[in-house]
């Protein structure tokens, strides 16, 4: 099983609706994410409620249409003047 399988299996545990319109966007983001903190902590990353965020999720940013926030807080994460929290 790869790591995609296994983050796919844990999105549909959490029943986590992805918008057939926005899936390459979110595939995207979670690439990116994966990238910038590694695929072992973006998975819980984006359920978790995050300090960075006013303590709401990065999922719940990305399903208000709010990804320019999570682009910018992983840009500051990446450059070590923010934190994963």
């Amino acid at each position: 099983m790869t790591k995609c399988d296994k983050c796919k299996e844990r999105f549909e545990e959490l029943e986590m609706n992805i918008p057939a319109h926005r899936l390459i966007e979110f595939v995207n983001l979670v690439n990116e994410c994966c990238e910038v903190i590694g695929s072992e902590l973006a998975e819980d990353w984006f359920i978790t409620p995050n300090c960075n965020l006013n303590e709401q999720t990065p999922f719940d940013l990305f399903l208000e249409n709010r990804t320019d926030k999570l682009y910018d807080l992983l840009r500051f994460i990446e450059i070590d003047e923010a934190d994963i929290c």
